[in-house]
């Protein structure tokens, strides 16, 4: 049969679109008198969209963000950031450009939003992205390197990623390993890649946090900071608004 074949090559072919709407596209284009290059367009253009849905689909689940976030349901009006430039960033040429942008500011003003809308945005544009806290990221790799697997999660995690989003820098102080294992993300991502990174620390005391090493903190910044968007948020925290707003507080 006809629609047996048709089935079969679909499936050696992976046109699963096709296979799926080739008869109701085939009907309208019989009632409507369409052309055979306008129901082959159809069909084409059917199969396009059904890929680029589960490419955006895909991209989203691998890159492990804890929820997803929008520009849309983040309320620029209430914190210090630009309009405007959070407008330039949403076209992510930024990321196109592999610049930076590190978010600074307290708790609860948004930074982890901001960094998960960027996010969402890059993979519906099918862009690899992935999410991953400082705290998480140190313990995934002193994992690797224990298990002699520390060029592959950097092959496979820091380095195949169009963007890489680091949440939540500052809130654990690395020993002299830890604070190396940092270096070589950033030296690695340098002018290869993008990195966002979330932190409630201003730059002057990151060295605190990283061991009190001030060359390798100096080498950091440096590396962060020559192609990068800073945005220093101030605002109140969301989190207490909304605990006051419930007469919490």
């Amino acid at each position: 049969m006809p629609h047996e074949r048709i089935k079969a090559y679909c499936r050696e072919f992976k046109l699963p679109a096709i296979a799926e709407g080739y008869q109701t596209l085939a009907d309208e284009a019989a009632q409507s008198s369409r052309s055979y290059s306008d129901f082959l367009l159809a069909l084409l253009q059917s199969e396009a969209r059904q890929r680029a849905a589960r490419s955006k689909a895909m991209m989203l689940r691998t890159a492990a963000f804890p929820v997803v976030k929008t520009l849309e349901g983040f309320d620029a009006k209430a914190t210090s950031v630009d309009q405007s430039l959070l407008n330039e960033l949403a076209t992510l040429a930024f990321i196109e450009r592999k610049e930076n942008l590190l978010l600074l500011g307290p708790s609860g003003v948004g930074k982890t939003h901001l960094a998960i809308a960027m996010g969402y945005l890059a993979t519906q544009k099918r862009l690899r992205t992935r999410f991953i806290t400082v705290a998480d990221l140190l313990l995934q790799l002193e994992s690797a390197r224990h298990t002699n697997q520390l060029d592959a999660y950097f092959k496979r995690v820091i380095n195949a990623n169009k963007l890489l989003i680091l949440d939540e820098f500052g809130y654990i102080k690395l020993n002299e390993e830890q604070a190396n294992l940092f270096f070589q993300i950033v030296n690695k991502r340098y002018e290869t890649g993008s990195i966002v990174i979330t932190s409630n620390l201003p730059f002057t005391q990151w060295k605190e946090v990283l061991n009190h090493d001030e060359a390798l903190t100096a080498a950091i910044l440096d590396r962060l900071i020559h192609h990068s968007h800073i945005l220093n948020i101030q605002g109140e925290s969301y989190r207490l608004k909304q605990k006051r707003k419930a007469g919490i507080l």
